[in-house]
Parts: structure tokens; C-alpha cells; sequence
């Protein structure tokens, strides 16, 4: 998360007054956080004019692994798998449905990784801190998981040149989206546990509005974070589905991206009335004018 990066802020008010957090201490609890209350504030509190950020040592060695999975159950299964085997060294866990999966293959005029067709395909990253057993782990874990089952097939990089390649497909999915018409997206967050029931009910939602609808979803499964891409004409009224839908399986309506603009009207699915005011009390407080980002999260008075 990015918000563990930050160590400390420089921020300029409405009013031109400097507050600054740059020492750096890992512990420091006197008082407010203020660092956390400008991250994530899109700017309508104040503005971050310098930012220290925590840095951490380069990987001695890293592998990924692209596997084919017989459904979502399978998939976390193989996420607490790893996570026991790797701890902290497991780097990346991400999710891929299929229309986004060979929708990207194609785009790229790439090679497929894995032949087996699935409902699910998951991308998984490896960085070992030390010289130590950790990518034997990391290749154990996995040919145990296809003795059990879950996957069906994988494959794990070998070269520099195969690990980049691996990755190129998941990077390459907001610009395979972005290269088509009628499509939608919202960031999404689910709690991992809840995480199949919401995909089944979004998506039986969304194809009554649209029988032909194409979900293009692929996301950051260890944090139950979903981009949530769709293809259809009828694209408002189903992402205000996926939307409403994820909230009420206890989700949140912007994982990664914040609210903008575009998301106002959806607020209130993942913050209470009490948290919107506390919100406007804030704004209000360090901007009385409104000057600052006029417009994002919500309107203020005088908009």
C-alpha cells in the first residue's frame, strides 16, 4: 500500500501555512496522524510540496509464475499456501479472468504462458532478500499446488527475459481495455472472503442488463482489490450495479484511484453519513474558502 510508504509529508494549507513531517521516525504517536489525513485527500486539503518516502533494499533475486486455476476457491487456497511458505517475500498476487487474459494475449500478439483454459488465471511474484532457499519455496509450493489441484497448469520464469514477459501481460490490461470501445471500469474492493459471491452476483446483475455483456476484470487478489472493466452499451447502469453491489458485500466503491470527480455520486455506498461529515468538517476547517480542488469527493458549499 502506498500509504505505508510515506514517512513524512510537507504540506501548504489554504491559508499558506506550512506543516511539515519530514522527520522520519518510524514510531511517532503524538497526536493526529497528519501524514495519513493529506494521503488520499486529492488535494483538497492541501498541498504536498515535499514527500519522504521509505526505501527498501533492492531484491537479491526474484521469479514469477503464471498459472491456469479451476476456479476462485483454488485460487485463494493458493494464496494462503504461499503466504505460509513465503511470508513477506510473496510480492504480488494477481487475478485475471479470461476475457481479459486472452484479450491481452491477443493484443500483444504474445505467446500464451499456459495452454490450459480456465476460469481464473493468476499471476504471482517471488523477491528473495537474501541468498536463501526462498525461490525453491516459492517452485515447491507451486508444483504441490498442481498435485493438489489447484492450478492446472503454470509456468515459472527462468530468465530475466521470461519474468518480463509474464508481466507484460498483466501490465498490459488497462491498455488492451483502453483500446476498446463501449468499455467501463471501476476500481473496486472486496473482502477476499466474499470475493466469489460478489463476481457471481455482479456479473448474473450485469447480463440482465446486458446478455452479451464482456467482463474484462483483473485486479490485486491479495487485497481483494478488482478492476472491474466491462464492455457494453449499456455501460452506466451496470457499473452503478458493480458498485452497488460491492458495497453491499462490505466493499468499497474506489480501492486504489479515490473519488474525483466521477465517484461523487457514489460516496455514501462506502462512507457513512457520520464519516461524510467528519469528511466535510475537515475541508471546512483547513479550507473555509473552498479553494483548493474545488469539486473532488464531494461538493462544498459555494460550488
Amino acid at each position: 500500500m502506498f500509504r505505508t510508504q510515506i514517512a513524512g509529508l510537507e504540506t501548504v494549507l489554504a491559508d499558506g501555512t506550512i506543516v511539515s513531517s519530514l522527520r522520519g521516525l518510524d514510531k511517532d504517536n503524538t497526536g493526529y496522524d497528519l501524514n495519513q489525513l493529506f494521503v488520499g485527500s486529492e488535494g483538497t486539503l492541501g498541498v504536498v510540496t515535499r514527500a519522504l518516502l521509505r526505501l527498501h533494499p533492492k531484491p537479491a533475486a526474484s521469479a514469477n509464475a503464471f498459472l491456469a486455476v479451476p476456479s476462485l476457491p483454488a485460487a485463494i487456497d493458493l494464496l494462503h499456501r504461499l503466504r505460509r511458505a513465503l511470508g513477506p517475500a510473496l510480492s504480488a498476487f494477481e487475478l485475471m479472468l479470461p476475457d481479459a487474459f486472452h484479450g491481452v494475449v491477443n493484443f500483444l500478439g504474445a505467446t500464451r504462458p499456459v495452454a490450459a483454459r480456465t476460469p481464473f488465471y493468476v499471476l504471482t511474484e517471488v523477491q528473495a532478500w537474501r541468498e536463501d532457499d526462498t525461490l525453491d519455496s516459492f517452485a515447491d509450493t507451486l508444483m504441490q499446488a498442481l498435485e493438489d489441484g489447484l492450478a492446472l497448469d503454470a509456468v515459472i520464469s527462468q530468465s530475466l527475459r521470461e519474468y518480463r514477459a509474464l508481466w507484460d501481460i498483466r501490465d498490459s490490461c488497462s491498455d488492451y481495455c483502453r483500446s476498446l470501445d463501449q468499455v467501463s471500469s471501476g476500481d473496486l474492493s472486496v473482502p477476499v472472503a466474499r470475493m466469489q459471491t460478489f463476481l457471481e452476483e455482479s456479473q448474473a446483475a450485469i447480463r440482465a442488463i446486458d446478455p452479451d455483456t464482456r467482463f474484462l476484470v483483473f485486479g490485486h487478489l491479495g487485497d481483494g482489490n478488482l478492476h472491474y472493466v466491462i464492455r457494453t452499451p449499456k455501460a452506466a447502469q451496470a457499473i452503478d450495479t458493480a458498485y452497488r453491489l460491492a458495497a453491499a458485500h462490505g466493499g468499497s466503491i474506489s480501492a486504489e484511484h479515490g473519488v474525483g470527480l466521477d465517484k461523487k455520486p457514489w460516496l455514501r455506498l462506502s462512507r457513512s453519513e457520520a464519516e461524510i461529515a467528519t469528511m466535510r468538517r475537515l475541508k471546512a476547517a483547513l479550507d473555509p474558502r473552498a479553494i483548493l480542488n474545488r469539486g473532488r469527493i464531494f461538493d462544498t458549499p459555494g460550488e
